[in-house]
């Protein structure tokens, strides 16, 4: 089992952002030369990306400035361009935009894609066997990403004049703040892609991986979901933001629109396509079938063991293999170039409640999970 690397860092940006560029200099150049192979794979020449990741880091200037001096720190840190720490932040709208333009490419040639299959869960008090909140999630992406990860505990409370809670959260190396973490005022998210026809329709928005920040610096629970409702997207997400006090709402968020599903009976489950959302179409179960059964089969494996479901059972149903390579649990298809090659690379359980991730290193069938609370020296209450 590797151990995944942790930064602790402190409330400054810049500082932050030097750390994370300097221990993790390595593994940001290996996600630079992954993303702009799959990049060129796909139809768009490394010289158009870092074009449009030129765009992207002028937006994000404007949009959130400590996010774009964090950003600029890493990149100085590790030897980079702003560029090309842009190319990585902004990675989501831009691969996204190309998985479009690649699915009508393909499809044309009779050729099938291979796209992201993340499944997410949410558990209210009852389900669980500790009586707490817990949510999660398998991150599946290019099995290059694999070894090139980080948790990182960032410690912001307590100093003068600044108003954001501590965190503790997963991420690529590279990219600010985490896509899947819990904050020191009980707030956490968990993320999966969508596609629809719109996506990139908009132009550039406030990009992805700036949202998850935002939403992990919130305090309250309202304002948690302000960073993804308030403006229109470039590109279409699922978001799960919940509470520690029981309070979860999954957001299907398209470029346009806006779709609420709540959970059910104590869960809520959700893969890559739209479930709740019918004003647009939804076109990830065009690019793989798989998004079709994988929340409901999640959904059915939590339920049979409703109430008593602990780490062991979440890290069991997380490892489903029902139709490998394509299952829960995913799995490179082989048949695929290696650029597109598509594995878990994280499994994720987050306690609300205690405030701590449990991360894995890869698919969680052949790596356990690591426990990363955010305050290493506390014990729940």
């Amino acid at each position: 089992m590797a151990a995944l690397p942790v930064l602790e860092l402190g409330p400054d940006p810049r500082e932050r952002g030097a750390t994370h560029g300097r221990v993790m200099r390595d593994a940001i150049a290996d996600n630079l030369a992954t993303y702009l192979a799959r990049f060129e794979i796909g139809g768009t020449p490394s010289t158009a990306a870092l074009a449009e990741a030129e765009r992207w880091a002028s937006f994000i200037a404007k949009d959130n400035l400590a996010y774009a001096e964090e950003m600029a720190a890493i990149a100085s840190a590790a030897g980079r361009s702003v560029t090309e720490l842009a190319l990585l932040n902004a990675r989501y709208e831009i691969s996204y935009t190309l998985f479009g333009r690649e699915t009508e490419r393909l499809n044309a040639a009779s050729e099938q894609p291979e796209q992201e299959g993340c499944t997410s869960f949410g558990l209210m008090p009852g389900m669980t066997s500790d009586g707490q909140t817990w949510i999660g999630q398998n991150w599946d992406w290019l099995e290059k990403v694999r070894g090139r990860t980080l948790v990182q505990r960032v410690r912001r409370e307590g100093m003068p004049g600044n108003t954001k809670p501590d965190f503790v959260g997963f991420t690529e190396a590279g990219i600010v703040g985490s896509k899947m973490g819990v904050n020191s005022a009980g707030i956490g998210l968990c993320v999966n892609g969508l596609v629809t026809r719109r996506d990139g329709a908009n132009g550039l928005r406030k990009p992805f991986h700036v949202r998850c920040a935002e939403i992990l610096d919130a305090w309250t629970f309202d304002k948690a979901l302000a960073p993804i409702v308030q403006t229109d997207r470039t590109c279409s997400t699922n978001f799960l933001v919940a509470h520690a006090e029981g309070e979860m709402i999954d957001i299907e968020a398209t470029p346009d629109f806006c779709a609420y599903i709540y959970p059910q009976d104590g869960v809520v489950t959700h893969a890559n396509h739209l479930a709740r959302e019918t004003r647009i179409g939804s076109e990830f179960e065009r690019i793989s079938t798989h998004s079709l059964f994988r929340a409901h089969r999640l959904e059915r494996l939590l339920r049979e063991r409703a109430g008593r479901i602990d780490l062991v059972i979440m890290s069991e149903a997380l490892g489903d293999h029902f139709s490998r390579p394509g299952s829960i649990c995913r799995h490179a298809d082989t048949t695929l170039p290696f650029e597109r090659r598509i594995i878990t690379v994280a499994a994720i359980a987050i306690d609300l409640k205690a405030r701590v991730l449990h991360a894995t290193d890869g698919p969680n069938c052949g790596s356990p999970f690591q426990a990363f609370p955010l305050y290493p020296d506390h014990t729940s209450d």
